[in-house]
């Protein structure tokens, strides 16, 4: 799929800075990618890498991703590039879950702790609770009514409600933040209210 162009070429372009950049970039340095969620189930997609418009232009790269975009026929918009000492900033907004997955031709879950037991989702991972540190399976959460994304990607997750569980394999940064550990694979399953 074309979605995948638009990434590639920002890659490309990390690629090239730190190969021809004085010493090393750690990974970390180079992006801190995150997916917000909205109350409304939408959401947004922001890129974060090292950028230097020697190498690309931010306008052609934006002339590109709305192209993308438009010829998806999905609910998907350019929102926002820029760039600020040479880190390009650079935002879809999304208006479902099903939108995201189908553009970056992956996998997530946006709904209930119900909805995902009435979708046929196996909800036998383990969780830590916030509020004490105890770990459950999340299919004992009694709280059916909470908000639960699943997703697949090393990229960090902001909630739009306070987080209450999430799985082992992340790490909680703030109270609507999380992100997956080192060396760490999915599905991650984050929990909020």
């Amino acid at each position: 799929m074309k979605t995948r162009h638009i990434l590639t070429a920002m890659l490309a372009v990390t690629v090239m800075i730190i190969s021809s950049g004085c010493g090393t970039v750690s990974l970390d340095a180079v992006s801190q990618d995150t997916i917000g969620l909205a109350k409304d189930q939408s959401l947004t997609y922001t890129i974060v890498a090292d950028f230097d418009e020697e190498y690309y232009d931010v306008d052609e790269l934006t002339a590109m991703a709305e192209a993308e975009t438009e010829e998806s026929g999905l609910g998907i918009r350019v929102s926002s590039a820029e760039v600020t000492d040479n880190v390009l900033s650079f935002t879809y907004e999304m208006d479902s879950a099903d939108d995201y997955q189908t553009f970056m031709e992956t996998s997530c879950y946006l709904g209930t702790i119900a909805s995902a037991f009435s979708d046929s989702y196996k909800l036998q991972v383990t969780v830590t609770s916030v509020k004490d540190q105890f770990q459950i399976t999340l299919a004992d959460v009694s709280h059916t009514d909470y908000s639960l994304f699943i997703w697949n990607e090393i990229i960090a997750v902001r909630c739009p409600g306070k987080v209450v569980y999430y799985s082992t394999n992340l790490e909680l940064t703030d109270d609507y933040d999380v992100v997956p550990l080192a060396d760490s694979t999915g599905p991650y399953f984050v929990v909020y209210r």
